[in-house]
């Protein structure tokens, strides 16, 4: 099999600036600038059928043919009977394993043949691009019916979707955001990410994926503008001179100017992500709906703190640290010392509100500068570390088995917690850490089951028009399974998130996981006991057990403040 580089480019892009956070609380419409996809990618050109192969000779071809996605798979249909290169499905899912498939021999005949595929699978990404990694040694076997066809074997049955090495995933599978908008006031694009191949179908596959619906366990904190039944009309998103259009059935007329102005919103957003995508129009059986460019449809995809600065327990109480320095928060404490009894300060996007942990973690607190630290949920037991949510709700929960999230508003601390509903089937276990992303719609859950093995999983939040957190829908499925025990956990950006890590051999280091999508461990950390994520991986800090503060440098963490306890804003 032939490879050959896909694409070669002139020049790259590069953004300004070094590592750190945001230096500014500008609100960013459409898609923000990322990676180019395109990057990397490699051109799979398969070679067909060898006249007079066997069996496992034809099914080792037909897996190899399958990474390419030209013309629909062309090649590797060759490899199949005429009435499987008529039925199969190629995009049904991708498994990706480490190595390639082992293959046996099980049976031969004079017309007929088994071929076995073993592979142990590292992830499984679905149909609608759902990328869901597997736990350490997911081995499966299964068996492949070959027949004899004019004189050649053909595979009869071989099962809908492809399987992919890593190696060959990295080359051609690439994540899209697929955006929808977050319930509650103040609406925020969110992206839903999914994974395709980067081929000329790639447009089709996100607006067909928009269209569909957000992820089952995202879907009850967003919201979609499409009317429910909205398709492509002509079933493909051209793409010409920088313009993808998107033709829509007549129910997309169902939707009224707020409705329609989200979707707008929702397709520019998800379509612009594509290189070669600068604008998009948007009609209904041939009619512009209206032009996708206008003021009308923009939504805000993130909004950055007004104070982005990590928070910590510093020498001097509550303190907050840039790569310039550390500077106490005036107005704050007494006894926020990192020497003191408090634990796990979080603090509001607004700058001005802050949690924290007590007596022993089972009092949380919250303060606002200049005022008082005040006790807002107490006689529950140990607590998980607080956070602090965009719509200024401080977030908690008791660590015993079978208990639930509870909020309280940072304003009015004295009010009795809301109880946080969580699904018929609770959380698994007892809560570790439960943190809100910065978005508001989700919440990050480590869990420890009864037998004492950790899942990590997100969940949609749920709440009234005014913000208030009501309950969780249904949680994913379980993000970086096997990376060991989880110390703690936060939030970067979009479907990013990192947790802290310590393996079988007692290691400890930062991983870096997705929603949807692989992880990946860094660098280890003797001593971590606690870990702060920003807006990328270069803004991960990690806190040890002695008092430090350490940064990436390279493949090196670096002390670069005295405390404890670090974390970010929002």
């Amino acid at each position: 099999m032939k490879r050959r580089t896909a694409l070669a480019f002139a020049g790259a892009l590069v953004l300004a600036g070094c590592g750190g956070v945001p230096r500014s609380s500008d609100v960013v419409s459409g898609s923000r600038i990322e990676a180019d996809p395109r990057v990397g990618l490699l051109q799979v050109i398969p070679d067909g059928p060898t006249p007079g192969a066997g069996p496992v000779d034809v099914v080792r071809g037909f897996l190899r043919a399958a990474v390419a996605a030209d013309d629909d798979h062309a090649v590797a249909r060759q490899f199949l009977t005429s009435a499987a290169a008529q039925s199969w499905r190629a995009d049904a899912s991708t498994t990706v394993v480490a190595t390639g498939p082992d293959l046996s021999l099980v049976a031969q005949g004079p017309t007929s043949a088994v071929v076995s595929i073993t592979t142990t699978a590292t992830a499984v990404v679905d149909a609608a691009g759902h990328y869901v990694e597997q736990p350490p040694g997911a081995t499966t076997t299964r068996p492949v019916a070959l027949v004899r066809e004019d004189g050649q074997w053909r595979l009869a049955e071989p099962g809908d979707g492809i399987v992919l090495t890593a190696l060959d995933a990295s080359r051609t599978l690439r994540s899209f955001p697929v955006f929808f908008v977050t319930s509650g006031p103040t609406p925020q694009l969110l992206a839903d990410v999914r994974w395709f191949g980067y081929d000329s179908s790639v447009a089709t596959r996100i607006v067909r994926a928009l269209l569909e619906g957000p992820s089952d366990w995202l879907a009850p904190a967003v919201v979609s503008g499409a009317p429910r039944g909205t398709s492509l009309r002509v079933g493909t998103v051209p793409v010409s001179a920088g313009t993808a259009t998107v033709d829509l059935s007549d129910r997309a007329l169902d939707a009224g100017p707020a409705q329609r102005a989200t979707l707008l919103a929702q397709l520019r957003a998800s379509l612009t992500g594509l290189p070669e995508v600068s604008d998009v129009t948007v009609t209904v059986d041939g009619a512009e709906l209206t032009r996708s460019g206008a003021r009308s449809a923009d939504l805000p995809r993130s909004v950055v703190p007004t104070d982005a600065r990590l928070v910590l327990l510093g020498p001097q109480g509550l303190t907050r640290w840039d790569r310039s320095g550390a500077v106490a928060v005036a107005g704050t404490g007494p006894g926020l010392e990192s020497g003191g009894g408090a634990s796990h300060p979080a603090a509001g996007a607004d700058g001005t509100t802050y949690a924290v942990l007590t007596d022993d973690g089972r009092v949380a607190r919250v303060q606002r500068a200049g005022g008082p630290l005040q006790a807002a949920v107490t006689g529950r037991g140990p607590l998980v570390p607080p956070a602090v949510d965009r719509f200024g709700w401080v977030w908690t929960a008791p660590t015993a088995v079978g208990q639930s999230p509870l909020a309280v508003p940072a304003t009015a601390p004295a009010t009795p917690a809301q109880t946080v509903q969580v699904p018929a089937d609770g959380l698994g276990g007892s809560l570790v850490r439960a943190r809100v992303a910065r978005d508001g719609a989700r919440l990050l859950v480590v869990v420890r089951d009864p037998a004492g093995l950790i899942h990590v999983r997100v969940h949609g939040i749920v709440r009234d028009g005014d913000g208030k957190p009501l309950r969780l829908g249904s949680g994913t499925a379980d993000l970086a399974p096997g990376a060991g025990d989880v110390l703690d956990a936060a939030w970067l950006a979009d479907d990013e998130l990192v947790l802290l890590v310590r393996d079988g051999a007692g290691r400890t280091a930062p991983v870096l996981a997705r929603v949807s999508g692989p992880s990946t461990r860094l660098p280890d950390v003797p001593g971590a006991v606690a870990v702060a994520g920003g807006w990328s991986d270069r803004d991960v800090v990690v806190g040890t057990g002695d008092g430090k503060l350490l940064s990436r440098s390279g493949a090196d963490w670096i002390p670069v403040a005295d405390g404890r306890d670090p974390s970010y804003p929002g």
